[in-house]
């Protein structure tokens, strides 16, 4: 079990160790790679990052990204992979992310890493994509849930395969 204290410091998107924050001309060069990806205008209550999209035929997809965020390393078989987190703006932090691979010299958008309870984390380790999302219970208020659910995937060409999955109970 994982103390309450240490929730607060793992419910968000974090670059890890062995991988590098993008540039934000990489960012996007990876962004303008696919049609689905629409640069949007950003609320005019707040423009606080530079960059503000959504990606059509997906829910929970519009929002910032930051090239900061962004998680740019090698799967185990030297495959480039980046893991674009969209920020919603509100409390529940990253409700999808964007996978982007480097395949025969071109970057190409693979598809989506959705949290429909946001607080979405991944992350590359030990050259797989672990994805992290919150388990809720009936009356978990957003901040504290009652587990967290891990899966390390790889990729296989271009799909996305789940090789392990597992949750950590959250001690209240």
């Amino acid at each position: 079990m994982i103390h309450p204290a240490a929730v607060c410091a793992i419910l968000f998107f974090a670059v890890p160790g062995g991988a590098c924050a993008a540039t934000l001309a990489q960012l996007d060069a990876w962004l303008a790679s696919s049609p689905k990806i629409v640069r949007e205008k950003p609320p005019a209550s707040a423009a606080r990052l530079p960059r503000y999209i959504s990606v059509n035929g997906v829910e929970g997809s519009t929002g910032w990204v930051d090239p900061n965020l962004v998680t740019d390393g090698f799967l185990a078989d030297g495959q480039r992979v980046m893991i674009v987190p969209i920020d919603s703006g509100g409390s529940g932090g990253v409700f999808t992310a964007l996978l982007f691979a480097q395949i025969g010299g071109r970057t190409r958008f693979l598809g989506t890493l959705p949290s429909p309870a946001g607080h979405l984390g991944a992350s590359l380790e030990a050259g797989r994509i672990v994805i992290r999302t919150p388990v809720y219970g009936a009356s978990d208020p957003n901040c504290c849930p009652s587990a967290l659910h891990y899966e390390r995937a790889t990729l296989h060409g271009t799909r996305l395969v789940t090789e392990d999955r597992w949750d950590v109970k959250l001690a209240h």
